[in-house]
């Protein structure tokens, strides 16, 4: 018959948990540090360092047969490794979730200002000068030269039949109506494109912030007005997302996770009691 010191087993209990409780207060500390350098490390270390502690709990109690006993052990291996295993998976898949969205909400970020980018200027200067209303007035622009990077010029808008309508204009900032025309002020640039000066102007109403930059992918429309409110939005997505993932993640765990530890509680006090009286 199988011998258990049950003061072995108490004692070598207690300094498990405290072990393995303690080590994961001071990495979760560590991780915490690194919140205002990188905010997305404790998010990634402290699931990991949750998950591996349980873990590394419960594999102490396994490579311990001279402790538990070889009986006790075969009855907890199973639901050890089920358990061990539900724990690794589930993090694994909340941390997979969590990196992907961040990484794409920086993305998001960073690209909010682009409009798009094309393989040559002209069809760049084409999507900013062309007006979506050019289907209800006739466009005249007034092109000024100017020796500036960025100026003003203004441009008239004729209906061709009927009456202008103000709220085809509201995306403009500056028009006055006289006699059945409108006068809107736009912006208009220089830009050197392969040693040529290009002089361009901004009549898409909805990209009416927009402009041209040239960069190593290419001509890219960027339209740094809209850029703040896609990056906040982003922003918002990122950290909304990241907190259900948060709250389904503690769940997810706890429900694993306390189950688990009432069944090895009980499972052990038993044992422990068992030796007692057997001792």
């Amino acid at each position: 018959m199988e011998i258990i010191d049950s003061k072995k087993m108490k004692t070598y209990t207690v300094r498990k948990r405290t072990f393995v409780a303690v080590l994961a207060v001071v990495l979760s500390i560590v991780a915490l540090c690194f919140v205002k350098l990188e905010p997305a490390v404790p998010l990634i270390s402290i699931p990991i360092i949750i998950a591996a502690a349980f873990v590394v709990d419960k594999v102490l109690i396994l490579i311990r047969p001279d402790v538990y006993g070889k009986d006790m052990l075969k009855r907890g291996r199973s639901p050890i490794i089920a358990t061990c295993t539900v724990v690794s998976v589930f993090t694994a898949i909340c941390l997979l979730s969590g990196i992907v969205g961040y990484q794409l909400a920086l993305y998001t970020a960073a690209n909010a200002n682009v409009v798009g980018t094309y393989d040559n200027i002209d069809d760049a200067v084409d999507f900013l000068q062309t007006s979506g209303l050019s289907d209800k007035y006739e466009i005249t622009v007034r092109m000024t030269g100017s020796n500036k990077n960025e100026f003003r010029i203004t441009a008239d808008f004729v209906p061709l039949s009927g009456e202008c309508d103000e709220s085809d204009f509201k995306n403009y900032k500056y028009y006055e109506v006289n006699d059945n025309v409108v006068t809107v002020t736009i912006r208009a640039y220089n830009i050197e494109y392969k040693g040529e000066k290009i002089s361009y102007y901004v009549l898409n109403e909805k990209h009416l912030n927009a402009k041209i930059e040239l960069t190593e992918t290419g001509v890219q429309v960027v339209d740094y007005g809209n850029a703040f409110g896609v990056a906040i939005g982003a922003a918002f997505g990122a950290a909304a997302q990241i907190a259900i993932l948060v709250i389904v993640y503690v769940v997810g765990i706890i429900a694993a996770i306390v189950p688990s530890e009432i069944y090895f509680e009980r499972l052990v006090s038993n044992e422990i009691k068992n030796a007692a009286q057997n001792g």
